[in-house]
């Protein structure tokens, strides 16, 4: 049970280090996005060999297809909101993901989870006092936010696609086929800033992929089974603790403390979503995660 909390924290705590790979380079999202995926394709391929045959049908398809686009979307919208703004305000602005699938998950995955409405409402509180709308909004910000919200959604409708599709052909190999087609999609973006790349920030955003993007998910999983998603969808809220925390210390970003008392509200109604439902998403039969390495 212990290793298994160790896995889950770390694993999120690592999610909230994407900045560390990310701004060093100075790359635009659609640069790093179609290198991340290539990287997070080839990563769990020796799992993939190992893992026993798939049966592909038109769902599974329907699955990976849809797994592909809100990903793809996920990281565009991410790594741009990162691009615009401070990496309080991006995670912040990401982190309503969880709300979110707590609203849906009655009518898609027919799970109850008490309080989530109130705490969407208290989230939206915490974001306004975080973004300061009262404020002469620093440049970027509004745009970095609603990327970041962007992300929430697409992040959010991942979440439902992936569970039901790593279900059916294996996690490892659910990882590998998506981020594949997401690098062949996003490979265009490439076009025309060959002469950007340098091989030591390819280097440095391959190791982001490999640790914090495939790595990561990969012993998050593994720590999944042994102590059970209502603990671990908890846990995973070190990632924007993290994430915030390196960007006061690492990137200088000021963090008033009218801003750090929005940033708790909107962490706090995730807790208490993830605690009071009786069912967290992933924890429905045949989820991505509990499938573990199939």
């Amino acid at each position: 049970m212990f290793a298994g909390l160790v896995m889950v924290t770390l694993a999120a705590a690592s999610w909230g280090t994407w900045s560390l790979f990310l701004r060093p380079v100075g790359l635009p999202s659609m640069v790093t996005t179609p290198i991340v995926f290539v990287v997070m394709a080839l990563t769990p391929l020796p799992l993939v060999l190992r893992a026993p045959r798939a049966t592909w049908d038109r769902r599974a398809i329907t699955l990976l297809l849809a797994n592909t686009g809100f990903d793809l979307l996920n990281l565009l919208t991410f790594f741009g909101a990162m691009d615009q703004t401070s990496v309080a305000i991006a995670v912040l602005t990401h982190y309503v993901a969880p709300i979110l699938i707590a609203l849906a998950a009655p009518t898609i995955d027919r799970t109850e989870s008490p309080g989530a409405r109130p705490a969407a409402v208290v989230a939206l509180a915490g974001l306004v006092i975080v973004l300061e709308p009262w404020r002469t909004p620093a440049d970027g910000a509004v745009l970095g936010a609603l990327l970041g919200l962007a992300s929430a959604v697409c992040y959010a409708g991942n979440v439902f696609c992936v569970r039901r599709l790593a279900s059916s052909i294996g996690a490892p190999r659910a990882m590998a086929y998506h981020s594949l087609l997401a690098a062949v999609l996003t490979a265009p973006f490439l076009v025309g800033h060959a002469d950007v790349l340098v091989a030591a920030d390819v280097a440095w955003l391959s190791l982001g992929a490999i640790t914090v993007g495939a790595g990561s998910g990969i012993v998050f999983a593994v720590g999944l089974l042994r102590i059970g998603a209502a603990r671990a969808a908890v846990l995973t809220f070190a990632e924007p603790i993290v994430a915030v925390a390196i960007g006061a210390l690492v990137w200088g970003e000021p963090l008033r403390p009218l801003a750090a008392v929005g940033g708790a509200l909107v962490l706090g109604a995730g807790i208490f979503v993830a605690r009071k439902a009786r069912h967290d998403v992933v924890d429905a039969p045949g989820d991505d995660r509990d499938a573990g390495l199939q």
